[in-house]
């Protein structure tokens, strides 16, 4: 387990997919769909989340319809943005608090064209030390929780639960920024009082750190909450309709494979450092096969509500239509 931290606190270091082999001069013999760019640079972050993509490499999802997909590894979806700005990215893996903050600065007009990732019961967790005297979230008062950064999509899934548990998660509780793979020690040094994790790392806290589940995070008002989908700029959208109606089919029949839990396990250590028997053990979420915008409009509104965007934006007007 050790080794998989290790890999995803590197993760640029991690992804091995391959691009999937097919014409991509543009010309009509070697596209024969007429696609406006039959290669795609795609910006993928090499965790569960993007196990949509891998699948549909391997499947050849992507040859049948006329595309070759090159992937980056980047870190996290925020440093797609310049690359998806000028043009060295097509498409990439976005957080979606992360993308309705950046529409909501004006950063960037994003369209989404593909789900990817839903937060299931034990994707998201609060876990304190086995001697903690914490009883539930509402004995978090007055104590200092890890999260991965501030303003992300933990920090938010957190918000919501500490108050749903009648805290005021602004005055009751300090949040402290701690990188997910370092978290276990702050535990168990008692840095903080408890942390907000993510899979793999609640898992090996658990298992390695002598961390106890305190509570889930994605329960409640939060169940079923969206994390992550495919999408790129309203400028690309708009110029390149038929490739992305292209890869939107691909990564639709490849979400379908996906509902098969032994699928996701059996291609996540392919592009991720997580090994096949964590990938095995690990609560991995859900892979919806379309955008919810009903969903999506309420992670927006949790921003607004929670003080991460200034007004949340009409979602809807953010969706490119999946094809008929």
């Amino acid at each position: 387990m050790k080794r998989s931290l290790l890999g995803l606190a590197a993760v640029a270091a991690g992804l091995v997919l391959s691009a999937t082999a097919c014409g991509s001069s543009g010309s009509g013999a070697d596209n024969p769909q007429g696609l406006e760019k039959p290669v795609l640079n795609i910006g993928v972050v090499p965790v569960p989340d993007s196990a949509p993509l891998a699948i549909a490499q391997q499947k050849g999802f992507f040859k049948d319809e006329g595309l070759t997909v090159r992937t980056r590894p980047i870190k996290a979806s925020p440093e797609a943005t310049p690359m998806l700005l000028n043009g060295s990215l097509d498409l990439a893996l976005l957080n979606y608090v992360s993308t309705f903050t950046a529409q909501d600065k004006g950063a960037v007009d994003f369209r989404l064209a593909a789900d990817s990732y839903q937060g299931t019961n034990g994707s998201f967790a609060v876990l304190t030390a086995q001697d903690s005297d914490v009883q539930g979230l509402a004995g978090l008062k007055g104590r200092k929780i890890a999260v991965p950064a501030v303003k992300s999509i933990t920090d938010l899934l957190l918000a919501v639960q500490l108050k749903h548990a009648g805290l005021d998660p602004g005055k009751d509780v300090t949040v402290v920024p701690i990188p997910l793979p370092n978290m276990g020690a702050a535990l168990k040094q008692g840095v903080v009082d408890a942390v907000a994790a993510v899979e793999p790392f609640v898992t090996d806290i658990q298992a390695n750190q002598g961390g106890y589940l305190l509570a889930d995070l994605v329960t409640g008002p939060t169940d079923e909450f969206p994390i992550s989908g495919w999408g790129g700029t309203a400028t690309f959208a708009q110029k390149h309709p038929k490739t992305i109606a292209a890869f939107q089919r691909a990564i639709a029949r490849a979400t379908k494979v996906a509902a098969n839990r032994a699928a996701v396990t059996q291609v996540i250590p392919t592009y991720t450092q997580i090994p096949a028997g964590t990938a095995g053990k690990i609560s991995i979420g859900a892979f919806p096969t379309s955008l919810d915008a009903a969903k999506l409009q309420k992670v927006a509104a949790l921003m607004e509500q929670y003080g991460y965007l200034q007004k949340a934006p009409d979602v809807r007007k953010m969706i490119v239509a999946s094809p008929k």
